[in-house]
């Protein structure tokens, strides 16, 4: 029969008793600070300041697409014109392709771009604008091409008019608090990446985040952290980030704990830093932080979602631009001679190799029997090069790669075998990104410029590694569209 309960103390066994000794984090009572509870009222103005800079990217989505619909049966409602019911079959077609619209011109313009939105108000509200100018003509033109139906003037004036208190009113409102009450960060000890980031914070024009003290668990500090606390209590700190490795954690883990009651986030910096720049800092963390979500190539149904969207946006691109890539090779062929069309051998998902295609945008004598770095403004480029360059469009071919399964639309852009050779030994987790298929676009290209060197390929990676982590079917939506908006406006 088992003991009772109440028959003698509560002891770990020996063979469990590593768990709170040198081998593992200490087993010790927090010495938790009671003078402020969660009804304090200066956390509930904390609260919301956090929620904002939570919605300051894409996360907005769903808050516009419903804004913009309801502008759409509002107007209908208003109208003299019409006289049906505003939430009839009609007004609400044209309130789902009005919403839909509004969204993907809002990623392709930036308006969730923290970075543009942040320099004024002015900014937000001139793409907003814009964004509701252009959904409001998508409509009109998709509902008569779908419906036959077209839609009143005073209907789409009156959508766009109420677009600017409805849809662009919260996000002047949460651009507002985000400017007025930044978040307030102190960063526990001191490492190369707690460095890189507050002087990233330094440079920003408009940093979201503001580091108000750094603190370091010394003989210079008290043992227990009275100081940390009375630095988060007097500055309003919202956030505590730890240093990533183990052992510089176990003196500041307690401290950072005892701050939890004054409101405050606790976190390693490693998160922190995905969180606020979007990537990964692969030079940084160990291959436990890598592996705290798992890498998961089991969920068969969403792949399936993401190829079936391959093969169908890749064939109706390829019927639509046919007559285009063969214009453009005729160009090719005709502006310095040579071949039209280009293979070159890139390493794919799980480091098979394959031929990837591409319109031919430098001299046949670009590379004398060796790889090198492929840069911004190539001077091996052609003038027709430079053109398709710049516009994407040597990128066509690649519909091809995506149609057979070597590519997808969106993914770390293929690496020559010559030079992952070389950074797989030279830059952590680099191979990692092979886990997926390789992409015509990705997030490393929307986030980070045209790259010739190994700190590119770190940079990239970074993001690449982001994307990874964090995939899902709308991140590659919203890239898609940021994609072709860099190519409108012939970005590289």
């Amino acid at each position: 029969m088992s003991r009772p309960m109440s028959e003698g103390p509560l002891s770990l066994p020996p063979e469990h008793a590593r768990l709170s000794g040198n081998g593992g984090v200490a087993a010790e009572p927090v010495p938790w600070d009671r003078r402020a509870t969660p009804r304090d009222p200066t956390l509930m103005g904390r609260a919301l300041v956090h929620a904002a800079s939570k919605l300051r990217t894409s996360r907005w989505w769903p808050i516009d697409a419903t804004a913009a619909a309801v502008c759409v049966v509002l107007a209908h409602a208003l109208s003299p014109v019409f006289l049906g019911n505003p939430l009839g079959p009609e007004p609400l077609r044209a309130a789902f392709i009005y919403a839909a619209s509004f969204v993907l011109v809002a990623y392709a313009v930036g308006l969730y771009d923290w970075d543009v939105l942040a320099r004024s108000r002015m900014t937000l509200v001139l793409r907003g604008l814009l964004c509701a100018v252009v959904a409001a003509g998508a409509t009109v033109v998709i509902f008569y091409v779908v419906y036959y139906r077209p839609i009143g003037r005073w209907v789409v004036g009156v959508t766009v008019a109420l677009t600017v208190p409805l849809v662009l009113g919260p996000h002047i409102y949460v651009l507002g608090q985000l400017q007025r009450r930044r978040r307030r960060v102190v960063f526990i000890g001191s490492s190369p990446l707690t460095d890189r980031m507050i002087q990233a914070f330094a440079d920003a024009h408009h940093p979201l985040c503001q580091v108000v003290g750094r603190w370091t668990p010394d003989d210079a500090h008290p043992g227990n952290g009275d100081d940390l606390v009375e630095m988060a209590r007097s500055r309003g700190v919202d956030e505590i980030v730890l240093p990533t490795s183990l052992s510089n954690v176990q003196a500041a883990l307690l401290p950072a704990l005892r701050c939890l009651p004054l409101g405050c986030r606790v976190r390693s910096e490693a998160d922190f830093h995905e969180d606020m720049f979007r990537a990964v800092p692969a030079a940084d963390v160990s291959p436990e932080w890598m592996l705290s979500r798992g890498w998961d190539a089991s969920d068969h149904l969403t792949e399936a979602v993401k190829r079936m969207g391959d093969v169908a946006l890749a064939f109706v691109l390829t019927v639509l631009t046919a007559p285009v890539l063969l214009l453009l090779a005729l160009l090719v062929k005709l502006s310095g001679g040579g071949p039209a069309f280009y293979a070159q051998t890139r390493v794919g998902r799980y480091g098979r190799t394959f031929r990837m295609l591409k319109l031919r945008t430098m001299r046949v004598d670009a590379e004398s029997g060796e790889a090198r770095w492929a840069q911004g403004d190539d001077p091996r480029q052609t003038r027709m090069g430079r053109v398709l360059r710049r516009t994407r469009m040597d990128e066509l071919p690649q519909l091809l790669n995506i149609l057979v399964g070597e590519m997808s639309f969106v993914g770390p852009r293929p690496e020559r075998p010559e030079f992952v050779a070389t950074l797989e030994k030279a830059i952590p987790y680099y191979a990692w990104r092979h886990a997926v298929r390789p992409g015509l676009t990705g997030w490393a290209q929307i986030n980070y410029p045209y790259g010739s060197s190994v700190l590119d390929a770190v940079r990239k990676l970074e993001y690449d590694l982001y994307y990874i982590r964090n995939f899902s079917l709308g991140t590659d939506l919203f890239i898609v569209v940021r994609t072709l908006a860099a190519a409108m406006r012939g970005a590289r």
